[in-house]
């Protein structure tokens, strides 16, 4: 699993409330010097009457965000960005690229997990994305263009270890793992431009043992795929009518899930395979906090799958009260 480190600090933008002044034209109205002075000020009143009324509608609108850069913010995101990168280049050097050949090489490496790679390779992207979109956002770039430069941060970082792989003893570069990162980091535009996209999103949760390393392979902890699951998570409330959607609690969903079996890159995976599951979700961008600080952690936090209850129905049925 591509890991990240989440960049996420608090969130203060300065903004403004401004009004503007509209002339209205009468079309096919003109005064001329025949017209009595009663008429003459009874128009005048009716002019001023609309722009007041003109006046009133701009000082309703909400206020407008403007947005500018704040520079030592800028240096906090950068040296973050640079202590994180440099220490999973370390890990990645002697874990993955370890003894790396001298030729580069394409390889589709994802049959170990089952393919369970790409979903790790969508929701990674996916997340950093709007991780490092926010930490920009948080520095005084607009939203827009906060969010475009965490996917180009996003694809350049993702790109850089494909690359990597290429040299690595047993990966290969692979272009499956290039469309699935660019998927992901590119799903939250889709998301703005199609708002029916954000009833869907990509979660990933882990088992404790994922912590503890109480598994029989030597693979490493990032690869750990057989405690790991990815989640697609639903949110009904938006796919239900508006006269049922309203008594629909928003904040609970339910989620798909995939995790494997058996799986191991360094132990062989012959005997694994997929496991499906369904689950209760939870949409903590619903829950109460409406604060610019509240809203970013909840955003954050929401790329997790909260342990709830859920049922493996593939390949047999099991129930669990609490699934991690």
């Amino acid at each position: 699993m591509r890991i990240f480190s989440i960049i996420f600090l608090s969130f203060v933008i300065s903004s403004t409330v401004f009004t503007q002044t509209r002339e209205i034209t009468i079309p096919g109205l003109t005064l001329k010097n025949s017209k009595g002075p009663n008429q003459l000020q009874e128009l005048t009143s009716f002019k001023l009457v609309k722009d007041s009324t003109a006046l009133n509608k701009d000082k309703s609108k909400k206020p407008e965000k403007k947005y500018q850069i704040v520079p030592w913010r800028m240096i906090a995101i950068g040296s973050a960005g640079a202590g994180v990168f440099t220490a999973m280049h370390i890990y990645y050097s002697k874990t993955w690229w370890k003894n790396k050949e001298k030729y580069f090489k394409f390889a589709e490496d994802g049959y170990y997990a089952r393919n369970m790679d790409k979903a790790s390779h969508i929701y990674t992207a996916n997340a950093f994305t709007v991780t490092v979109g926010e930490a920009f956002e948080w520095a005084g770039i607009s939203p827009g263009k906060a969010l475009l430069y965490g996917a180009i941060t996003s694809m350049a970082y993702e790109t850089y270890i494909e690359i990597n792989d290429g040299f690595a003893p047993i990966w290969g570069f692979d272009w499956i793992d290039v469309g699935c990162n660019i998927f992901g980091a590119v799903y939250p535009f889709l998301q703005n431009e199609a708002p029916f996209l954000k009833n869907f999103n990509f979660k990933w949760s882990f088992k404790p043992e994922w912590v503890s390393r109480k598994i029989s392979n030597k693979d490493d902890l990032l690869d750990d795929y057989t405690n790991m699951t990815f989640w697609l998570s639903i949110s009904p409330e938006g796919l239900l009518p508006k006269s049922a959607a309203k008594y629909y609690p928003g904040f609970l969903a339910f989620a798909l899930g995939l995790s494997i079996k058996n799986a191991s890159h360094t132990g062989g995976s012959g005997n694994a395979y997929r496991e499906w599951f369904l689950s209760l979700d939870y949409d903590l961008n619903k829950l109460p906090g409406n604060s610019d600080f509240m809203k970013k952690l909840k955003k954050i936090l929401n790329f997790y799958h909260f342990p709830a209850p859920a049922v493996r129905f593939s390949p047999s049925g099991i129930w669990y009260g609490l699934y991690f």
